[in-house]
């Protein structure tokens, strides 16, 4: 008979670590009665067989379901769905009136999940981006990597470097007339980014795009952000870009990368589909679900 708690301190976190993704890890380690992560561990007499972690969003309104996993023996037990409806308990409690959950197709375990989602009543999963893994050696020998050259009126920067005027006008710009989408601006992806390469591009002086990575573990990088001005983009101004930040990543001997892009950028996901497909290990998809925890 298997039982469910809330974790409140890392010393029980710790316990449950490998019941998470390593990313997510540090949330158990800093566990606390009324911090923003919310974990739900379940045991069978006091060993440790299920976890669903969440995190409450700075709106302290919304949260999202970082991982949710069950030991494979006690699968289809009913524990998935005891540890999704205790969190949205628990999270409704706290004051939110929605989560969501984000997870990429194609393994072993998204029907269960899809099932699981079903179940409890969340909206039928949406398509979210296009997920491309790679590595370094393999898309190097993509015909568009040989094309690297800007004319003298560009220069790319590192993004750790872009000045305080420069952060100024672009808000300015932004506000003025908004010519970033809200998903793309970039300062939004600035936090832990990785500063190996990710890198902005100037245009006669101004801001005009940028690559946001952020390293995700030893060996592999995701390319998290990318845009280039809206009137630069037919002229494929962002392909210098990619090409130099992949070179950087080659130089520093980081193998594996990872590229998101949101479908609803849809030259982006062609140039994914057409040009960059043959030189990925795998394409996969994520999908979004939500649930409203408003009665």
């Amino acid at each position: 008979m298997y039982t469910l708690n809330r974790i409140d301190n890392p010393l029980t976190g710790f316990v449950y670590q490998g019941f998470t993704f390593p990313r997510f890890r540090p949330h158990l380690e800093v566990l606390k009665p009324e911090g923003s992560t919310v974990a739900i561990a379940a045991s069978d007499s006091d060993i440790p067989v299920g976890l669903v972690l969440a995190e409450i969003l700075p709106d302290g309104k919304s949260a999202e379901v970082l991982s949710i996993f069950v030991e494979q023996k006690y699968r289809d037990l009913g524990i998935g769905t005891s540890l999704l409806i205790r969190l949205e308990e628990e999270l409704c409690s706290r004051g939110c009136t929605s989560v969501n959950l984000v997870y990429t197709t194609g393994k072993i375990t998204t029907p269960a999940l899809e099932h699981l989602l079903q179940k409890c009543n969340w909206t039928i999963p949406e398509p979210r981006m296009i997920v491309c893994k790679s590595t370094t050696d393999k898309i190097a020998n993509a015909p568009w990597m040989q094309k690297s050259t800007l004319p003298a009126a560009y220069t790319v920067f590192p993004w750790v470097e872009i000045t305080a005027e420069e952060r100024v006008a672009i808000a300015q710009q932004q506000a003025a007339k908004p010519w970033i989408p809200p998903q793309l601006i970039p300062f939004v992806s600035e936090q832990d980014l990785e500063p190996l390469n990710s890198i902005g591009l100037r245009y006669q002086g101004q801001v005009v795009g940028w690559v946001i990575t952020h390293r995700l573990a030893p060996d592999t990088i995701r390319y998290t952000c990318s845009f280039v001005r809206q009137d630069l983009q037919k002229m494929g101004r962002i392909i210098p870009l990619y090409v130099k930040a992949i070179k950087l990543q080659e130089k520093a001997g980081i193998p594996n990368g990872i590229w998101t892009v949101p479908f609803i950028y849809t030259s982006m996901v062609n140039f994914v589909q057409k040009r960059m497909a043959p030189y990925m290990i795998s394409i996969e998809e994520s999908k979004t679900s939500l649930k409203s925890l408003i009665n």
